[in-house]
């Protein structure tokens, strides 16, 4: 009977080390299975903010983009005019360079007034007004600077006799009718371009019978009348 009590006794110790050790894994698993999921949602929320953030970088880096792009691409006319105000001041600068120091300060002046024009149409790309004001102007100082060059240099001028002739007589005229039409407008900061295009056209009118020195001019008046004609 001893011996049975004791076999009795081991089984039942055995059965309750079996249920223990049992209740140790399940615990063990539990833990194991807690930490695990806590672990994949702090890896899931730690994966989140980083699409997240990266959603927001790529949004700020496309806008950043598309930034650069409206100011340095610009589409149409307005790229287009703002490529030429670029060219005419640059062919002015380097034209009025070459005269003699102390002469030409009116034509200076109407290039420095040119470049501050076409600073802010670069910095307003949205009103397309501001860069035709810059081509008038820039385009009058380039025309301006060659044909006091030219005069300057008339003696090394060529003898050949010049090619089609109406087209400058159309332009002048046609200059003419322009500059009757915006007399009357109201203007802020060109109110003394206005006799000055008239001026340089009757000039063109005079000097019919040298016709790249004519042409210099009447491009000039009409130049301005652009500037003139888009407020300035």
């Amino acid at each position: 009977m001893a011996k049975e009590i004791a076999r009795r006794g081991d089984s039942e110790i055995a059965r309750k080390s079996n249920a223990l050790s049992h209740q140790k894994h399940k615990d063990a698993a539990k833990k194991h299975a807690k930490k695990s999921a806590g672990h994949a949602a702090k890896h899931a929320a730690k994966h989140a903010a980083k699409k997240h953030a990266a959603k927001k970088h790529a949004k700020k880096a496309a806008k950043h983009v598309a930034d650069v792009d409206t100011r340095l691409n610009r589409t149409g006319a307005e790229r287009d005019d703002l490529a030429a105000a670029f060219h005419h001041m640059q062919r002015a600068s380097v034209v009025i360079s070459l005269m003699e120091k102390g002469t030409g300060e009116d034509l200076r002046d109407l290039l420095e007034r040119g470049v501050k024009l076409y600073e802010k149409a670069l910095q307003n790309e949205a009103e397309d007004k501001k860069a035709r004001r810059a081509v008038g102007v820039l385009r009058a100082a380039e025309h301006l600077a060659l044909a006091g060059l030219y005069a300057a240099r008339h003696k090394h001028r060529q003898k050949a006799t010049p090619y089609g002739q109406n087209w400058l007589k159309e332009l002048i005229a046609n200059t003419d009718h322009r500059l009757d039409q915006v007399k009357g407008l109201e203007r802020g900061k060109g109110p003394d371009l206005y006799p000055v295009s008239v001026e340089l056209l009757r000039q063109a009118e005079d000097a019919d019978h040298d016709a790249h020195l004519a042409s210099e001019l009447a491009m000039a008046a009409a130049a301005l009348c652009l500037a003139l004609e888009n407020g300035l």
